[in-house]
């Protein structure tokens, strides 16, 4: 029997290894133009990482489009829009993320409203 570390059925995004490390960073900005500079920095360092295929997942990203979360989720995407179409498939919870597309109209109807 093979035991894994992460429940395979979960959402959570790990890397395909058995042994990965975490880097994490912890600054803060007291005012605007620092954080800029620290902005810029994690860029620089992601740019980094993607040019030498050094294979890197963000905790908390923010990406802009599908394609970028397609990517950060790789083999998990399939799972976890099946999930997101089976417990949310109007697509009204985490608008924010801009994983999936929101269509007001229909977070306004319901089943009964079909009938």
């Amino acid at each position: 029997m093979v035991m894994y570390r992460w429940d395979p059925r979960s959402s959570v995004v790990t890397p395909e290894e058995d042994v990965f490390y975490l880097v994490a960073f912890l600054r803060s900005a007291l005012d605007t133009e620092t954080l800029e500079y620290l902005t810029n920095q994690n860029r620089q360092i992601l740019r980094f990482c993607h040019g030498s295929e050094i294979k890197v997942k963000q905790y908390l990203p923010h990406y802009t489009t599908q394609k970028e979360w397609m990517d950060h989720f790789g083999d998990k995407w399939t799972q976890f829009n099946a999930r997101k179409m089976q417990f949310d498939p109007r697509r009204i919870l985490a608008t924010g993320q801009q994983i999936f597309q929101f269509h007001p109209s229909s977070a306004l109807t319901t089943k009964d409203d079909d009938m």
